[in-house]
């Protein structure tokens, strides 16, 4: 063996190691794009998060209203595509058992809250307990008529305690927004409905 084929053998490894070094390299960067790249996208989704100003008012009578959520911003998106409501419970409400007389689908069901959506308009399911309606544009609202919820029957009291239980409990409100493939999510409470003028057999009441 002459002197070139040891230097070629001992070449091998160095070369096997500057391999794996360039290997290693490349993933690295291509770790470090994805991750910028991931950063960039939450960083648009921070930005694209819709603003919203909602409010609720007894407009039509002391037990029916409109909930309007109001579409401030970001100016740089001009228009969203859905929007999805759901009135949440007062709490977590874990299903107690068939034993007390009611099932379990009756029990999700109920909307445990002072209001619910009118099921069958604005885009309310049966139960009022959520509302899908189409896109709007920055300065555009989106209006959802409430109702008084209803004690069910089960409840102890009645419809009086019901009614004194949430007198002024505030709604809880799941908001989702959607444009393209991203949506954004908001977790609020909007303050019981303003009784604000409306009319009531003729009276009107402020």
């Amino acid at each position: 063996m002459n002197a070139a084929d040891v230097a070629a053998l001992v070449g091998v490894p160095f070369a096997a190691v500057g391999a794996a070094v360039a290997t290693l390299a490349w993933r690295t960067s291509a770790g470090t794009r994805r991750d910028q790249a991931d950063a960039e996208a939450r960083r648009r989704h921070r930005e694209m998060r819709p603003v919203l100003d909602v409010t609720s008012d007894l407009r039509f009578s002391p037990d029916t209203g409109l909930l309007s959520v109001k579409l401030l911003g970001p100016r740089e998106v001009e228009r969203y595509e859905w929007i999805r409501v759901e009135v949440r419970n007062d709490k977590d409400r874990v299903f107690p058992g068939t034993h007390r007389g009611y099932s379990e689908e009756e029990w999700q069901r109920q909307v445990w809250g002072p209001f619910r959506l009118r099921p069958g308009t604005d885009g309310a399911d049966r139960g009022g307990r959520t509302a899908t309606q189409e896109g709007r544009a920055v300065t555009d609202l989106w209006l959802f008529t409430l109702e008084r919820s209803t004690a069910p029957s089960w409840y102890s009291g009645g419809e009086a305690a019901w009614r004194k239980d949430y007198h002024d409990a505030p709604i809880r409100l799941r908001i989702e927004i959607g444009l393209g493939e991203q949506s954004w999510v908001a977790l609020l409470e909007a303050p019981p409905p303003a009784r604000s003028a409306y009319e009531d057999g003729g009276l009107t009441v402020v």
